[in-house]
């Protein structure tokens, strides 16, 4: 009893620690977004401002606009609800509904998993370019959105532990495939639903080189593409204090879509996107 209470003991205090050591970063940012830019500069460094100055954040939301922080936010929500309106279907068929070759249609879903980002990046941007759809909403969301894979076979896994009792009772009553889906399904499926919302939104949320490269146009700007030259110091006129503030305000979103659903994060994580 007492060797388990010590492993616990030193469990606890071991991730204690790694939180310290994570969190760091993060409490760094936000006290050098409340400095005065000596402050920021001074060596050896301040943890803590001397004097709070709440108006580096105004000045930050300034240099990042609504338009900027609109583009965000239309960028990931619009991902999201494209990639559910075919995931959704596409993983609950490949789930419940038998049909032949379903194995090697998983396998061909499951491949690109293996392949680095970049190796796909030219091929897509030059559809996209074919397409037409350069410095566009469209040419933004629709080349990310369509990237279902993860998605696909998330909520294949969910579906996947679903009793086949409950679907073939509701297809005896009548049912059709698709009142399957919505009504019966999709309501067991909120947790893997928030697990994907979560996943998606924080990636493509700091998505940097895929807006930079097909929406150069200024109009189309989102948060990261807005930070990047504050990093390479191009702005002489913004102080490292006001940067600061513009990059904390850029994680308040992720941060608070983590807090509420980190569960379904790690879940969706795992793969297993049960409740």
């Amino acid at each position: 009893m007492l060797r388990t209470k010590r492993s616990i003991g030193l469990r606890y205090a071991a991730i204690a620690v790694v939180g310290l050591i994570m969190g760091l970063p993060v409490f760094y940012a936000v006290s050098t977004s409340l400095m005065t830019a000596k402050e920021v500069v001074a060596y050896p460094p301040n943890l803590l401002p001397t004097e709070i100055r709440w108006e580096n954040y105004a000045e930050a939301l300034q240099f990042l606009s609504g338009p900027v922080i609109f583009n965000s936010f239309l960028f990931s929500i619009g991902v999201i609800l494209i990639q559910l309106v075919l995931a959704l279907p596409a993983g609950f068929a490949l789930a419940k509904i038998p049909f032949r070759w379903a194995a090697v249609v998983i396998a061909v879903l499951a491949a690109p998993l293996l392949l680095p980002s970049n190796a796909t990046l030219i091929p897509l941007f030059v559809v996209t370019r074919e397409l037409g759809i350069l410095n566009s909403y469209a040419g933004l969301i629709l080349p990310v959105a369509a990237s279902t894979t993860f998605a696909t076979l998330l909520f294949r896994q969910f579906f996947a532990t679903l009793p086949d009792g409950i679907i073939e009772a509701a297809r005896i009553d009548g049912a059709s495939w698709f009142r399957v889906l919505t009504q019966i399904a999709l309501p067991l499926a909120k947790p893997t639903l928030a697990a994907f919302a979560s996943i998606t939104f924080l990636n493509v949320w700091n998505m940097y080189v895929w807006p930079q490269l097909v929406a150069p146009n200024p109009d189309l700007k989102v948060i990261p593409v807005a930070l990047a030259p504050l990093a390479r110091g191009e702005y002489q006129s913004i102080s490292e204090s006001v940067g600061m503030a513009a990059a904390v305000l850029s994680i308040i979103p992720v941060l608070l879509i983590f807090i509420f659903t980190q569960k379904w994060y790690i879940n969706g994580i795992v793969g297993t996107g049960q409740d």
